[in-house]
C-alpha cells in the first residue's frame, strides 16, 4: 500500500504503496464481448471541474476497445443526467481496432444556473447495439463539473512563474532553470506529461530538488490578497518515465513579516497515478499571503521530477475557473446502468480509493496480545455521499476487530481517516485482516476499479506484551492552562511503525521515544525554561511517532498551543500534527500540521478548537520523518490547551 500526506484531508503519511491497479491495466474478467470498452483517462475537464454560467468547453474522454471486435460503426450517445448543450450522438472520428484507444470528444456548454452537474454517455453500435464500460461491458462514463454563478479572477502560478523568488538548498536561482542541473531547477510545461502517460492540455511546472538528500525547490510569490471561496487547486504527481521520483508536496505561506507555514502536504511516489490538490482558501480571507510552491526529496533525489499541472488559485466564476483540474484517476468508477432499453435508474455509486495506511504499515511488529490502532485513509470517487456509511470486516484474521460506523458524511472527492481498534494474536505468525466500507443500504464496497476489492491490516507477532507505561512526574501548571500535554504525557498512549512504547521511553531507542526536557533547547542555542517533549519517531526511513491522549472535554475559547522545532542543533525534518479522535469514534482527523527543518527558527501553532466545543476529544501529538529520521528530535515547547475567554491576555 501507498503512504500519502494530506492537510486536514489531505497532510504527510506513511508507509507509501498503493494498493489498487490502474484501469490500463485491468483485463477482462469474463468471457469474450464482441463490444466493450475500458475507461482510460479524462483527457480534459476532470471530475469537479468549475464553470462560469454558459461556458462553452470541451470534454475529451480516452477510452479503450477490450472487446473482440473492431469499432467501425460506433457513436456516442447520451443516456442520462445534464445533456449541457450536447448532441444525442457523436460518430467516433476513426475505426478503432481491438486494443487500440480512441479519444472522444464532444462540445458542450456549463448550464445557466450555479450547481452540480452529471451527464451519463455510453457508446452505440449500428451492428451490437449499446455498450459501455464496467465488468459487464453497460456500464456508462460521464462528464461531472461545478457552475457557479460568482465573478471575479483568480491566480496562475504557471503563468507567474518568473514573478516568483525561486530557490533551492545550492541557493537562488532564475527562472526558468536548466533541465538536469544538479543545483536543482523550475521550468514550466506548456504540454506536461505525468506518470499516468496522458499528456496533460493544461500548463505546469516541473520542479526537481537539488541534487543531495533530503534536497529541495520553492518559489515564492508576491503577495495576493485572498478572497473568500477561494481555493488553491492543481494536479500533482511525477513526470512520466521519472520512475524513481519519490517527494514532498508542499503548499507553505507567508503573511507579512510572520515566520512561514506550511499549509498543506503531500506525499507523493511514482506509481502511475496523478493526485488532485483542492484547498479551501478562506481563512485568508482580506489577507496579503505569499504562497510558496515547495517540492522536497525523501532521501535520494535521484529522479525527482515533481509536476504541478495548472496550479492556480480559483475564484468561482473567474478566468481560472475554466482550468482547475480535479484529482484525476487512472479509471472512471463503474456506474449503475440498468438494460438496454430502460432509463437508468440511479446515477449514484460506492467506491473507494484507498490513500495511505496513516499508522500501522504493512508488516508492523507488535508483542503478543498488543492492542493497537489501525487507521486508513480512504477517498470517496464514486458518486453517492458516504453518510451513515460502516467499516466492516471481510475475510482473514479479525484480531478483535468490530464494525463501526463513520461518524461524519464524506462527499464525492473528499478523504477520511476510518479506524477500528484492534489487538495482536496470542501467537507469533503473520496476520492479515481485510476490512471494506457498507453503505446505509447495507451494500458492501471497497476500492479497485469495480469496487470489490479489500483493504486490510497486515501484522507480525512475535514474544510477549508490551512494556507497561509508566506515569512521569507531575508539573505546576502555565497560567491560563486548562490541559497540559508535557504534563500529562505519560497518560498517553505511545506508539511507532515498531508497536507501542514506554513513557518516558529511552533516549536512542531505535523504535522511537519520548522524553520530557527541563529547559527546553531551541533551534537559535537558548534555553525556554518552559517543559517540553523531545519527539523521535522509529528510526526508518518516513517514521512516526505518536501519542494518543485520554478524552478532554473541549470548552469555548480553548486553544492549542505550543513552540515547535527541532532540539538544539539536531538537523531535524520533519512534520508535526496536531490529530485528534472523538471520543467513541475510531476516526481519526488532523487539525493542524507543519512542517520543520531546523534553520535556527521555531514555529508557533496556536489553533482554535472551537470547531470542537462540547465534546469529549482524544487529542494526538504527532511527529512524521520527512525520508531519513536521523537528527529528527522534534520539540513541542510547552504544548497546551489554553483558554483565551477565562485568561484573554496571555
Amino acid at each position: 500500500m501507498k503512504l500519502v500526506s494530506k492537510f486536514a484531508t489531505t497532510l504527510l503519511l506513511l508507509a507509501l504503496m498503493l494498493s489498487v491497479v490502474p484501469a490500463s491495466a485491468v483485463q477482462p474478467a469474463q468471457a469474450a464481448t464482441a463490444y466493450w470498452a475500458q475507461f482510460v483517462a479524462d483527457v480534459t475537464v476532470p471530475d469537479g471541474t468549475t464553470y462560469a454560467p454558459g461556458t462553452a468547453f470541451k470534454k475529451t474522454w480516452r477510452l479503450k476497445n477490450i472487446g473482440t471486435s473492431a469499432w467501425s460503426d460506433v457513436s456516442l450517445i447520451f443516456v442520462s443526467g445534464e445533456k449541457m448543450g450536447a448532441p444525442t450522438s457523436a460518430a467516433l472520428p476513426t475505426t478503432v481496432n481491438v486494443g487500440a484507444t480512441v479519444d472522444i470528444s464532444v462540445d458542450m456548454t456549463a448550464p445557466a444556473s450555479g450547481g452540480h452537474y452529471f451527464g451519463y454517455y455510453k457508446l452505440k453500435s449500428a451492428s451490437g447495439g449499446e455498450f459501455g464500460i464496467g465488468s459487464n461491458a453497460n456500464s456508462t462514463f460521464w462528464v461531472e463539473i461545478n457552475v457557479s454563478s460568482s465573478t471575479g479572477t483568480g491566480y496562475d502560478f504557471t503563468a507567474k512563474a518568473s514573478d516568483a523568488t525561486w530557490s533551492t538548498g545550492a541557493g537562488a536561482f532564475t527562472f526558468p532553470g536548466t533541465d538536469g542541473n544538479a543545483n536543482g531547477f523550475a521550468l514550466k510545461l506548456d504540454k506536461p506529461k505525468p506518470e499516468t502517460g496522458i499528456e496533460s492540455t493544461l500548463a505546469g511546472l516541473l520542479l526537481a530538488p537539488n541534487n543531495v538528500n533530503n534536497g529541495y525547490v520553492q518559489g515564492i510569490y508576491p503577495a495576493f490578497k485572498v478572497q473568500s471561496g477561494d481555493r488553491f487547486q492543481a494536479t500533482i504527481g511525477c513526470e512520466y518515465n521519472a520512475t524513481s521520483c519519490y517527494v514532498a508536496y508542499r503548499l507553505d505561506y507567508q503573511i507579512g513579516s510572520d515566520p512561514v507555514k506550511t499549509f498543506w502536504t503531500f506525499r507523493e511516489k511514482y506509481e502511475g497515478w496523478t493526485y488532485g490538490a483542492n484547498l479551501d482558501l478562506s481563512s485568508f480571507a482580506g489577507k496579503d499571503v505569499k504562497f510558496i510552491l515547495v517540492i522536497s526529496a525523501y532521501g535520494s533525489p535521484t529522479g525527482d521530477r515533481a509536476l504541478w499541472i495548472n496550479p492556480v488559485i480559483a475564484r468561482s466564476g473567474g478566468t481560472v475557473a475554466t482550468n482547475t483540474p480535479a484529482p484525476t484517476v487512472t479509471g472512471t468508477p463503474p456506474t449503475s446502468t440498468p438494460t438496454k432499453t430502460a432509463t437508468p435508474v440511479s446515477s449514484c455509486t460506492n467506491l473507494a480509493q484507498f490513500i495511505a495506511d496513516v499508522n500501522v504499515p504493512d508488516g508492523t511488529s507488535f508483542p503478543a496480545n498488543t492492542p493497537f490502532l489501525k487507521t486508513w485513509r480512504l477517498k470517496n470517487i464514486g458518486t453517492c455521499s458516504w453518510s451513515n456509511y460502516s467499516l466492516i470486516f471481510d475475510t482473514g484474521e479479525k484480531m478483535g476487530g468490530i464494525d463501526g460506523v463513520i461518524p461524519t458524511t464524506v462527499a464525492p472527492g473528499q478523504t477520511v481517516d476510518v479506524s477500528t481498534n484492534l489487538t495482536a494474536p496470542p501467537t507469533s505468525g503473520t496476520y492479515r485482516g481485510y476490512w471494506k466500507l457498507k453503505s446505509a443500504a447495507g451494500a458492501s464496497f471497497g476500492i479497485g476499479t469495480g469496487g470489490t476489492k479489500s483493504f486490510w491490516v497486515e501484522i507480525k507477532v512475535t514474544g510477549s506484551a508490551g512494556p507497561t507505561v509508566t506515569p512521569g512526574p507531575t508539573a505546576t501548571p502555565l497560567a491560563g492552562t486548562t490541559y497540559d500535554f508535557s504534563q500529562k504525557v505519560c497518560d498517553a498512549s505511545w506508539y511507532s511503525g515498531a508497536g507501542s512504547l514506554p513513557c518516558p521511553g529511552t533516549d536512542g531507542d531505535a523504535k522511537g521515544f519520548v522524553l520530557k526536557v527541563n529547559p527546553s533547547k531551541l533551534e537559535n542555542g537558548t534555553y525556554d525554561n518552559r517543559t517540553g517533549l523531545v519527539t523521535f519517531p522509529q528510526n526508518v526511513t518516513n517514521g512516526y511517532i505518536q501519542g494518543i491522549y485520554p478524552a478532554y472535554t473541549v470548552k469555548s475559547g480553548d486553544k492549542f498551543r505550543s513552540l515547535v522545532g527541532c532540539e538544539g542543533t539536531a538537523q531535524c525534518n520533519v512534520t508535526f500534527r496536531l490529530d485528534y479522535s472523538i471520543s467513541g469514534s475510531s476516526t481519526i482527523q488532523t487539525m493542524w500540521a507543519f512542517g520543520e527543518k531546523n534553520e535556527g527558527l521555531n514555529g508557533t501553532a496556536d489553533v482554535s478548537l472551537e470547531s470542537l466545543v462540547g465534546k469529549d476529544i482524544k487529542f494526538i501529538l504527532t511527529i512524521l520523518s520527512n525520508g531519513s529520521p536521523t537528527g529528527d528530535r522534534a520539540l513541542w515547547v510547552a504544548p497546551i490547551i489554553y483558554n483565551s475567554v477565562a485568561y484573554p491576555n496571555p
